[in-house]
């Protein structure tokens, strides 16, 4: 596939998406991070905290990991595109991006964290191989199907499972880094073990957001973006349309209860992540079309094109920060949360600039492509 004169500026729009994704991320990784919440979203608030948890639910929770889904799904066809040029054996190289992929998210996992992303997205990612020669009409049939039927399992399950208030029971968070050794082999147990079925519950969503990314490769959209403004126009106003019934629950929940507890209402958060993410990406994507937009969002771009690193040194920052600095204070309001992710993006922002005027990938990029492709490549920027 040859690249076209506006090539640049569809790899910049990319940047910057998966820049604002990994922001997003953050902001929902954090409370987990620092031991605020555990994973299984059993965490009630009151008060001003009650407020934050809802913006969190509105805006933020469940709509930047579908982001981050869908732009690897459309990553793997560039990829691939690009490796059939190169190479006689693209699958095999494709492989073996998933496997060094598998071992970040593995050691990101055991050694830090278990709210990891990286290992289920190369387990996931191992399906892709069977749709790259599919038609984009078939592709998204796919997508389609596999989203419809995660989104039915979870129905089942919010269904059957009590997630009152009066119910919940909730397991005190903790830092990651305390009792590290002891924290280490339950990770480690729960990694081999029960986060194995975990994964695939969650493959037909995963497969799902992957496979819509693998259409839009398919369908040069982020090309054509100038092309099909009023067919992309359109569907911004039906995915914000499309969110309206989710956020009215949301709002209904929270204006009726004292105790907010997000579970209680994760089907709705959950159906508003698919519909938001397409207005989120959909929307960025048209702002790239202004100059002046491409200004104010360019800082994006430089933590987008070190999405890895800037994933990977998120963890590794604010368990550390808060370990060193907090380890025994009470934990801090979400609001508190808010200002430390965008302290720390940032100067996450600043460091990726600086790093990217002198290297051409991020460290754990380097290393990545390193491993993919077995051999050293130019790195230093001339």
């Amino acid at each position: 596939m040859g690249i076209d004169v506006n090539e640049h500026k569809r790899i910049q729009t990319l940047d910057v998406i998966r820049g604002f994704a990994v922001f997003g991320i953050f902001l929902v990784n954090w409370p987990s991070l620092t031991g605020i919440e555990t994973l299984d979203g059993t965490k009630t608030y009151v008060g001003i905290d009650a407020c934050i948890r809802l913006i969190y639910d509105l805006f933020i929770q469940t709509k930047f990991y579908t982001i981050f889904s869908f732009l690897f799904g459309l990553g793997f066809f560039i990829f691939v595109t690009n490796a059939i040029e190169k190479t006689q054996y693209p699958r095999l190289l494709f492989f073996r991006r998933l496997a060094f992929l598998f071992l970040f998210g593995a050691l990101h996992y055991v050694l830090l964290w278990s709210g990891d992303i990286l290992h289920s997205y190369a387990i996931s990612g191992i399906f892709l191989l069977l749709f790259y020669k599919r038609r984009p009409k078939t592709i998204l049939i796919w997508a389609i199907l596999l989203l419809t039927l995660f989104q039915l399992l979870m129905l089942l399950v919010f269904i059957f499972i009590d997630t009152s208030v009066s119910t919940v029971h909730e397991i005190k968070g903790m830092n990651p880094l305390q009792h590290w050794t002891e924290q280490t082999a339950d990770r480690w147990k729960r990694f081999s073990g029960e986060n194995i079925a975990l994964n695939l519950l969650y493959v037909p969503e995963t497969l799902g957001l992957f496979l819509l990314g693998l259409f839009a490769g398919k369908i040069r959209l982020f090309h054509r973006v100038k092309e099909w403004n009023k067919p992309l126009r359109r569907l911004q106003i039906a995915a914000f349309l499309l969110t309206l019934p989710s956020w009215y629950m949301i709002l209904h929940y929270y204006a009726y209860t004292d105790v907010y507890n997000s579970a209680e209402i994760y089907i709705y958060i959950l159906l508003s992540g698919k519909t938001l993410f397409v207005l989120y990406t959909i929307t960025l994507a048209r702002l790239m079309q202004h100059k002046a937009w491409q200004r104010i969002l360019q800082p994006l771009q430089y933590t987008g094109r070190m999405a890895l690193t800037n994933y990977l040194t998120q963890t590794i920052g604010t368990v550390v920060l808060f370990k060193l600095l907090a380890p025994n204070s009470p934990k801090p309001p979400l609001l508190a949360g808010l200002v430390f992710c965008m302290a720390l993006y940032s100067l996450q922002i600043f460091w990726s600039k600086w790093w990217l005027s002198r290297f051409q990938y991020g460290p754990f990029e380097y290393v990545w492509r390193l491993g993919t492709y077995g051999k050293k490549a130019k790195h230093r920027q001339a």
